[in-house]
C-alpha cells in the first residue's frame, strides 16, 4: 500500500536515477560509441558519464538550496513571471519530445521483434495506457517500482556481466587509445542519452525526505551507472572490435548470448538486458507524464486534486508526437540532433544562470 503522501526517500531516488541511465542507451550506445571514438570508445563513455555525474551533483546542490521548488519556481523567481512561464513551456516541450521519441523507439523495436502484425499505433497506445496507470500514483509509485526492479533485474545483470567478462578475450581492445577532443565532440549526440534521467532533479525536491549526504549519494549513483555502461561498451569492444561493433544494430544483446547458464541460471542472458531496457523505458515515460502534469499544475496554479486532469492534454500530445516520425530511424535521428541542445539548455545553461542570480541576490541559502 502507498502512504499517499507523495514522499520518496533518497535511496528510492537513487534507484530511479540509476535505472533512467539505462534507456535506449543500453542497446545502442556501444555501436554509437565505436562510430564516434573507435578503440577509445569505452574511455569516452566513462568521460561522458563523469560529466553527467558532475551535472547531476550540481542540480542536486541547486535543489538543496530551494527544497520546495520545482523548475517552474526556479524560472519564475530567477527570470520573472512572464519569462519564467515561457521557459516552463519550453521545458514542457522538452518533456513531450523526450517522452514521445523514447516511446516511439521502444514501440518500434517491440513491433519489429515481437509483434510484427500488430499496428504500431496500437502498441504505442497500450504502452501509454500502462504508463498512465503509474503516473496517476505520482512519484511514490515510480520510486517503489524502481526499488523492486533494481533488485530483480539490475543485480542479476551485474552477475551476468561478470561471467561475460570472464569468458571474453581482450586482444581487440589493444592498443589502448586515448581519445582526442574531436572524438569527444563527435560523441555529443550519442552520449546525450546519459543525461536524460537528470530531468528528475527539476521536479523531485518537494517530494524528497531525509536528504542526509544527498549530493554525495547522487554522485556515487551516477558514477555506478557510468561504470556499468562503460563496462558494457568495453566488453562489446572486446568481443567484436571497433570495426565490427560500429556496424552492429543491437550489440549488447548479441554479446550477452555468448554465455550460457542452461540448467543453472538462465538460458537466455540477453533477456535480462531486454527486460531491463523495457522496464526503464516504461518507468521513464511514466515519470515524464507525471512531471508534465506537475508542471501544468504549477504554471496554471490549479488545485493539486485536479492534477490528473492534465493527462487529457499529455496523453494525446505524446501519442501524436510519437506517431509523427516516418520510422524508427527518423525518430532516432531527430532525437540525436535535438536532445543535446535541449539537455544543454535545461540541465546546464538555465541552472547555471539560476545559481548566479541566487548568488548575486543572496537567496536560496538552504532554506
Amino acid at each position: 500500500m502507498f502512504a499517499e503522501n507523495e514522499k520518496i526517500s533518497v535511496r528510492q531516488l537513487q534507484t530511479m536515477l540509476l535505472l533512467y541511465y539505462f534507456g535506449t542507451a543500453v542497446l545502442f550506445l556501444p555501436s554509437e560509441a565505436a562510430i564516434s571514438a573507435g578503440n577509445s570508445c569505452w574511455i569516452v563513455t566513462i568521460l561522458w558519464g563523469v560529466a553527467s555525474a558532475v551535472v547531476a551533483v550540481f542540480l542536486a546542490y541547486l535543489g538543496e538550496r530551494h527544497p520546495t521548488y520545482t523548475a517552474v519556481e526556479w524560472y519564475k523567481n530567477s527570470f520573472g513571471r512572464v519569462l519564467g512561464t515561457v521557459l516552463s513551456f519550453g521545458l514542457a516541450a522538452k518533456i513531450a519530445f523526450d517522452g514521445a521519441l523514447e516511446l516511439r523507439v521502444f514501440c518500434d523495436i517491440i513491433s519489429s521483434s515481437m509483434l510484427p502484425r500488430t499496428p504500431l499505433w496500437l502498441i504505442i497506445l497500450l504502452t501509454l495506457f500502462l504508463c498512465v496507470m503509474t503516473a496517476l500514483h505520482g512519484t511514490e509509485c515510480s520510486a517503489r517500482a524502481a526499488e523492486i526492479l533494481f533488485l530483480a533485474v539490475f543485480v542479476p545483470l551485474i552477475f551476468v556481466l561478470i561471467f561475460v567478462a570472464i569468458s571474453t578475450g581482450y586482444h581487440r581492445v589493444l592498443p589502448v587509445q586515448i581519445p582526442n577532443f574531436e572524438e569527444l565532440r563527435k560523441g555529443v549526440p550519442f552520449f546525450g542519452q546519459m543525461f536524460q534521467g537528470l530531468i528528475i532533479f527539476l521536479f523531485v525536491f518537494p517530494n524528497l525526505q531525509k536528504r542526509r549526504h544527498f549530493c554525495r549519494r547522487i554522485c556515487l549513483t551516477s558514477l555506478l551507472a557510468t561504470g556499468v555502461l562503460g563496462s558494457i561498451v568495453f566488453l562489446s569492444l572486446a568481443v567484436y572490435g571497433a570495426g565490427v561493433l560500429s556496424e552492429k544494430m543491437l550489440p549488447t544483446l548479441q554479446m550477452m548470448e555468448r554465455v550460457s547458464f542452461s540448467g543453472i541460471f538462465l538460458g537466455r542472458q540477453d533477456l535480462f538486458l531486454l527486460w531491463l531496457w523495457m522496464v526503464t523505458v516504461f518507468l521513464y515515460v511514466a515519470i515524464l507524464l507525471f512531471f508534465g502534469m506537475e508542471l501544468c499544475t504549477r504554471v496554471f496554479k490549479t488545485k493539486r486534486q485536479q492534477r490528473n486532469r492534465w493527462l487529457f492534454l499529455w496523453v494525446p500530445l505524446l501519442f501524436i508526437v510519437a506517431l509523427f516520425p516516418k520510422d524508427m530511424a527518423a525518430a532516432y535521428w531527430v532525437r540525436l540532433k535535438v536532445s543535446p541542445w535541449l539537455n544543454g539548455i535545461f540541465f546546464i545553461l538555465l541552472p547555471l544562470i539560476t545559481f548566479f542570480i541566487d548568488a548575486v541576490k543572496g537567496r536560496g541559502k538552504h532554506e
